[in-house]
């Protein structure tokens, strides 16, 4: 499913972007974060970002460490309160929204280093994740053993004795339980081993093809962009580019500022700048 602005240069005619302020966009996609800024006392981690995620799309976000991904879902999930900006839900203004209540809404994080609670049995973990229903939560746990069979089998174990994968695993499992509309993923790959990974992107994708929105932060940009429709860029706080993510995988530019040697399996994010002054690359957003 394409998540493309709905104009070539993604900008409306007073600058902003196109997809925040087209009440028709809107209707279409799940998330709208419209010019948001985070700040952490007087530093700013993410300034006046606006970007779109269509309902049933997988989209990502991708930048070198400090970029502000991480801060970026936290605002968009409840975590921190933007001091600038909007988060819209299905069309509707959740930026002053408690975190528990986006949750019960739909919008679920899958949080970066898992957190999952390591001296609960996995079995109390996923009970966790369905704190919000009244009732059915057996049930959605027993399917959740049958979608991912290993955690049925580790289900009366504490969960800080599972393998990186399967606590990864495990947050997924646990997130699914509280029936996301939205899904937001940061850094799902993070300290797993190539072949682990390749088992977490096959549950990122089967969980798109059964039709979650899903926001992936990743800063395996190869990996992400693969499997993304669309994506976004970022560096130092704000968008720098964004595009169909098929496109931007396949631009010499961005395999030489994002990508690097990530082609052959390294991260090629760290330390990178997209800005060279080539007049040939691709545009940067407003952000």
């Amino acid at each position: 499913m394409s998540n493309e602005p709905p104009t070539d240069s993604g900008l409306s005619a007073d600058g902003t972007s196109g997809v925040a302020s087209d009440p028709t966009a809107r209707t279409a996609a799940a998330l709208v974060v419209e010019g948001i800024t985070v700040a952490y006392g007087p530093a700013e981690a993410v300034r006046d970002l606006s970007l779109s995620v269509n309902a049933g799309s997988l989209v990502a976000l991708i930048g070198a460490n400090g970029a502000g991904k991480s801060s970026t879902l936290a605002a968009i999930s409840g975590l921190v309160r933007p001091r600038r900006g909007r988060v819209l839900f299905a069309g509707q203004d959740v930026t002053r929204w408690r975190s528990s209540r986006r949750v019960a809404a739909g919008i679920v994080q899958v949080p970066e280093g898992r957190e999952i609670l390591a001296t609960m049995t996995v079995h109390e973990n996923l009970m966790l994740g369905a704190w919000h229903q009244a009732q059915g939560f057996e049930a959605g746990v027993q399917e959740i053993y049958q979608r991912f069979p290993i955690l049925g089998e580790r289900r009366a174990l504490l969960a800080g004795s599972l393998s990186g994968g399967e606590q990864q695993m495990l947050a997924i499992a646990r997130a699914l339980l509280a029936h996301p509309r939205v899904l937001l993923m940061d850094e799902p790959s993070m300290g797993l081993a190539p072949q682990i990974v390749d088992e977490v992107f096959a549950v990122i994708e089967r969980i798109r093809k059964e039709g979650t929105t899903v926001l992936l932060v990743e800063q395996n940009a190869q990996r992400a962009l693969q499997a993304a429709d669309y994506a976004y860029v970022m560096e130092t706080g704000e968008l720098v580019l964004e595009g169909p993510a098929d496109e931007l995988l396949a631009n010499p530019k961005v395999v030489e500022a994002y990508l690097g040697e990530s082609l052959s399996g390294e991260d090629g994010l760290e330390g990178r700048s997209f800005d060279d002054g080539d007049a040939d690359a691709p545009r940067r957003t407003s952000g």
